[in-house]
């Protein structure tokens, strides 16, 4: 067999390859997962607050509420400090489709944090309508980036079927399909297009090794400070500046084996990315909660989107090696680092919820949320010029997403038993694969209170089957990997009131 090699776009590439890679961003699939990330938040706060699901933003007091409806602080009649340590762990559980034989793959991320840290100063005010005025200052964890998924197994197809399938689409990327120009004779060519060894009739239905790890680390945690206050004891206002801040690290590492000898010439390759990002944003959180009686609560808030501004750092490596006539051939070929500055605005974000205090007994709660994004927008130099690829292909892919909890607390003094449910749509419009189309959580908890001091402990679980894709084709389902992500949540709070 002849390996031919299309010589004019090699030139085209060595040319023009340095300018390309600095200003092209990253390719659209990854922007749709950035929108989920940046967006897909949900304070950890106190563990009183987790303990009820997560519900108790109507029932206030809480310094978390900060985070959700600020109007919450200002029912608060004394001063309050508290700090939260916690540990979070998060198997993993995968398996990778195509062979009968698979396995199942199992990683877990565990980590150590302070995911709360705040203060409301509870002041009284001279008025005889506007009974107080509180401020509310700290740092909440709103995400929680860490995990590994490792997966490893037998199936067909390639990474080199997405390359083929972008060249005869003549679609250019730097990042990946155009690295396959600087291995020599890894890509051949004739009359109707690109084509690889795994598209040669004596390599059909033939199955490689596919092994593959993804490690995510970071978090995203909010500083807010705001106030709330009094109203009357009818109406309680609150509004918070929050700001935002992330650090995250993706390393991706896939490799292809014939082990088998099953695809002609071929051997073995691989791809790998790496995704660094940090930055900062803005925004505002306004809220409202109404006291139709002394028991009942209506609270309703609303978030503005925040403006993020992010270093990102992004670069890939090809490998991919061959034997023609006893002869071993191929290559490594990475990527130039891409590194740019990228603007992201998120959605606005709506909640609503309800609350029941039951005497000196305890209270129930609930809450729901909502947030379209598709309404995320990207831009490059600054919010003004807009990303229209990256924009259209998020409008095109995500839809909006509900959120409901719901919780309660029972008062036995000195201790308190609490516990809460909730449930979040998944905002992807294209469900594939087996997909939850909805991630569950269940939290439990309990707490001490005497005098000043009280110690709050919770749990929560969280499980959500989805999948993970190492390269995705238009014309055909690629290489698809099951995945169970069960996320656990522990948290202890210390806290001192009444100074």
């Amino acid at each position: 067999m002849t390996r031919l090699v299309p010589t004019l776009l090699l030139a085209i590439f060595f040319i023009g390859g340095d300018l390309l890679a600095q200003v092209v961003p990253r390719v659209l699939p990854f922007r749709a997962t950035d929108a989920i990330r940046f967006g897909n938040v949900e304070p950890l706060g106190t563990a009183r607050f987790m303990g009820t699901g997560g519900s108790m933003t109507a029932i206030g007091v809480d310094y978390t509420t900060l985070h959700t409806n600020p109007a919450g602080i200002g029912w608060n009649r004394f001063s309050k400090a508290q700090l939260t340590p916690g540990f979070v762990l998060t198997p993993v559980s995968t398996t990778l489709r195509g062979n009968a034989s698979n396995g199942t793959n199992s990683q877990s991320a565990p980590t150590v944090n302070v995911p709360s840290l705040g203060l409301v100063y509870a002041q009284p005010t001279r008025s005889v309508n506007m009974k107080s005025f509180n401020i509310g200052v700290g740092l909440t964890r709103l995400a929680d980036f860490n995990e590994t998924i490792s997966f490893a197994g037998y199936s067909e197809g390639s990474i080199m079927d997405a390359i083929v399938e972008d060249l005869n689409d003549g679609i250019d990327d730097p990042f990946r399909s155009d690295l396959v120009f600087d291995i020599d004779n890894a890509i051949q060519e004739d009359e109707l297009g690109f084509f690889s060894d795994f598209d040669l009739a004596s390599s059909q239905g033939g199955q490689t090794r596919k092994v593959g790890t993804v490690e995510r680390s970071g978090s995203l945690n909010e500083f807010a400070v705001g106030v709330g206050g009094n109203y009357n004891d009818k109406l309680l206002w609150g509004a918070t500046l929050g700001i935002p801040f992330i650090n995250f690290s993706e390393e991706k590492t896939y490799d292809e084996i014939d082990d088998q000898d099953q695809i002609t010439f071929f051997d073995n390759g691989g791809y790998d990315e790496t995704l660094e990002f940090s930055g900062s944003g803005v925004n505002f959180k306004l809220g409202l909660i109404y006291l139709p009686s002394m028991q009942s609560r209506i609270s309703v808030a609303v978030h503005t989107p925040t403006f993020w501004t992010v270093d990102e750092t992004y670069f890939t490596t090809l490998e991919y090696n061959f034997t023609d006539n006893g002869t071993a051939q191929g290559g490594t070929a990475p990527s130039l680092i891409s590194e740019a500055a990228i603007n992201l605005r998120t959605p606005w974000r709506f909640r609503l919820g309800g609350g029941y205090i039951l005497g000196r007994n305890g209270f129930i709660s609930v809450e729901a949320d909502y947030a379209n994004y598709a309404g995320t927008s990207f831009s490059f130099d600054d919010f003004a010029s807009l990303d229209e690829a990256s924009n259209e292909d998020i409008e095109a892919t995500l839809g909006s997403s509900i959120g409901v909890r719901l919780g309660g607390e029972l008062n036995l003094k000195p201790f308190q038993v609490r516990a809460g449910v909730g449930y979040r749509t998944i905002p992807s419009l294209e469900v594939r694969y087996g997909e939850d189309e909805a991630a569950l959580s269940a939290s439990l908890g309990a707490g001490w209170s005497k005098d000043k001091l009280f110690v709050d402990f919770a749990v929560r679980g969280e499980q959500y089957n989805g999948f993970y894709a190492p390269y995705r084709t238009f014309a055909f389902d690629g290489n698809v990997v099951d995945t169970k992500r069960t996320r656990l949540t522990a948290l202890l709070t210390v806290g001192y009131r009444g100074f």
